[in-house]
């Protein structure tokens, strides 16, 4: 079986056949890293969506391809994603915006892995690899899951409830995607802090990559950037602890093949395609893929969706007061917060997205916080409306065949996460400023101070 990552550097990605027909002037860029420092630029993807809803954007600081198609319409993004055969994830990989920092050794190893998953996967391949992980994503093992989350919730707040004040993304929102992760991978239960230790490193990525972008670019980062830009230090720690997590994954998934157990790792290890079974390389972007995947979306959406309710009293007020509300209040957090900020696909023949022609093998991204305040489909789309009757048409988690394996989970945790919070502390509320990592591919919270009456 053939690797993407050993394929994916002689496909050669082409400038635009067709001249743009908007002639919008941009001043923001979206390959900057830093640009996400505060949240995601939504005041920048409206004006895109005004004036140039099918916009190319120039190649990023040491990109090797010449720049991408912008989609920032919800129905431009789900024709594309329908439409696997034009759009492919596989030709070009699903996932990786630019790939200037390929080159870069520090992070070889993650970003080759970042190419060698199921995301990355078209039509058979990707199902070979999708399908043998759905018994642990039926609504039967979720609702069986659901038991084990509560109880495990409840610890957490446990432990929180004397404080008064604590920072949410440590205490709870980090420790509850570990948890459920690591129950259905089969990961022990002593090896878990590693995990989250893994997490708040693989968030720092990008911000790693782009400052080594920038030093071999001689591009000077202006005060703001460098008080985010990590140390030499941490970029030597960043170094040995991406290759701690690769040395894990790999061992813990060869064990499995030696010796399966009834968990997902053992399902992952063992997938057979045409009758082989994965190669290694795969399996460190299968375990990379599950760590991230598995964390984000729960993981910022729990301290995402706590500044929404501090910011928005009455709809707060509302929920309290109406519990059956929270499945579609769940869903409107998720719309509006948006924890995974695109996906990219590869343009296999000459094609149209909307007005605009784009030619084969060009580079198109789905900006899902976008799509998600788009107006023709979302009434009054930057309002937090926990009555919202078409909430659950996001596309935070992806749409058609590459829709998220995990949603149900994700909205399962959620659920119970809001509805234990808000019965023993309905006050709890974002108490000082928080804190985004520098990343353009999740919407990656690290600090969310708040406070609360202690029990």
């Amino acid at each position: 079986m053939k690797l993407n990552s050993d394929l994916q550097p002689k496909v050669k990605i082409n400038a635009p056949a067709f001249k743009p027909i908007n002639e919008y002037t941009r001043d923001f860029d979206l390959t900057d890293v830093f640009l996400f420092e505060k949240g995601q630029p939504f005041e920048q993807f409206k004006n895109l969506r005004n004036n140039s809803p099918v916009h190319f954007h120039e190649a990023g600081i040491g990109d090797s391809e010449p720049g991408f198609w912008v989609l920032t319409k919800y129905s431009d993004i789900e024709y594309v994603s329908r439409n696997q055969k034009i759009f492919s994830s596989q030709l070009a990989s699903g996932t990786t915006l630019t790939l200037g920092y390929s080159q870069e050794v520090s992070i070889d190893q993650l970003f080759k892995s970042a190419l060698d998953h199921m995301l990355g996967m078209d039509d058979k391949l990707h199902l070979s690899m999708r399908n043998p992980h759905m018994k642990f994503f039926t609504p039967k093992y979720v609702e069986e899951l659901r038991k084990k989350v509560s109880i495990k919730v409840t610890e957490l707040l446990d432990k929180i409830a004397p404080m008064g004040q604590c920072n949410l993304v440590d205490t709870v929102s980090s420790e509850l995607p570990i948890f459920s992760l690591s129950e259905i991978l089969g990961v022990p239960e002593e090896d878990r802090p590693k995990i989250k230790e893994w997490m708040t490193f693989l968030e720092m990525a990008q911000v790693v990559g782009a400052t080594q972008a920038a030093e071999k670019n001689n591009i000077k980062l202006d005060d703001d950037q460098q008080a985010s830009a990590p140390d030499p230090a941490m970029i030597a720690m960043f170094t040995s602890i991406v290759n701690e997590m690769f040395q894990y994954g790999r061992d813990i998934l060869l064990k499995r093949r030696k010796d399966p157990k009834d968990d997902l790792l053992s399902v992952i290890a063992n997938i057979e395609i045409d009758g082989e079974k994965l190669p290694e390389e795969y399996l460190d972007g299968s375990w990379l893929l599950i760590i991230i995947a598995g964390n984000e979306t729960t993981r910022n959406s729990i301290s995402g969706t706590i500044k929404l309710l501090t910011e928005n009293s009455d709809q707060k007020e509302k929920l309290i007061n109406n519990m059956e509300l929270l499945p579609n209040m769940v869903n409107e957090a998720i719309r509006l917060i948006s924890p995974v900020i695109y996906m990219r696909r590869t343009t296999t023949e000459e094609t149209q997205v909307g007005e605009q022609k784009i030619g084969p093998q060009e580079k198109v991204v789905l900006y899902y916080g976008a799509a998600n305040r788009d107006p023709d489909i979302f009434i009054n789309p930057d309002m937090f409306d926990i009555e919202r009757d078409n909430a659950k048409k996001h596309l935070a988690f992806g749409y058609g065949r590459h829709l998220c394996l995990g949603k149900h989970m994700a909205n399962m945790q959620l659920a119970e996460v809001y509805k234990q919070i808000l019965e023993r502390f309905p006050d709890m509320h974002q108490s000082d400023e928080w804190k985004v990592v520098p990343n353009n591919f999740t919407h990656s919270i690290s600090e969310m101070p708040v406070a609360f009456k202690p029990e």
